[in-house]
């Protein structure tokens, strides 16, 4: 997603540590072991196409994995409402800089966000069981027979 943080990142606070990360499994998988923690905190940000909004932004750090630190970003921007309606799906079809939080070929829930899909992203519920801005050509919207939603919002 093609978001750039320009101000400094406020009212920062940790979120979860080591086993009590949703997705921690994923990430030790994929990155290695270390002392995990997922912080959140308040920045100005510039969408792609020059929007300046105040966005919640999600990360997970790890000391001990390799030599540096690393960290993967997550940006919550503004809020939806009637998100318990009107759900629709989609699968993953590229997760370039998103590989802890999308998988390949996975069926994503979409929440209904007017302001993100103007800019040319979906929100979508992703591995850490919250929603995030991803960028739309990262998924194809699909239609699915009414048990098989019915079977994924059960999941949810």
């Amino acid at each position: 997603m093609n978001i750039e943080i320009i101000g400094e990142i406020t009212d920062v606070e940790t979120v979860a540590v080591g086993n009590g990360i949703r997705d921690i499994a994923r990430l030790r998988r994929l990155y290695g072991r270390g002392r995990w923690r997922k912080l959140k905190g308040m920045a100005q940000v510039r969408l792609a196409n020059g929007r300046i909004r105040l966005a919640e932004v999600h990360w997970y750090e790890a000391h001990g994995v390799g030599k540096e630190k690393l960290s993967e970003n997550g940006i919550w921007i503004g809020s939806v409402n009637g998100r318990e309606k009107d759900f629709r799906f989609a699968v993953c079809v590229n997760n370039a800089g998103y590989p802890a939080s999308l998988e390949l070929h996975k069926i994503y829930r979409v929440l209904p966000d007017v302001d993100a899909e103007v800019d040319g992203d979906l929100r979508i519920v992703d591995e850490s069981g919250e929603d995030y801005l991803y960028p739309a050509e990262y998924f194809v919207l699909v239609d699915l027979p009414r048990s098989v939603e019915q079977s994924l919002l059960q999941k949810a």
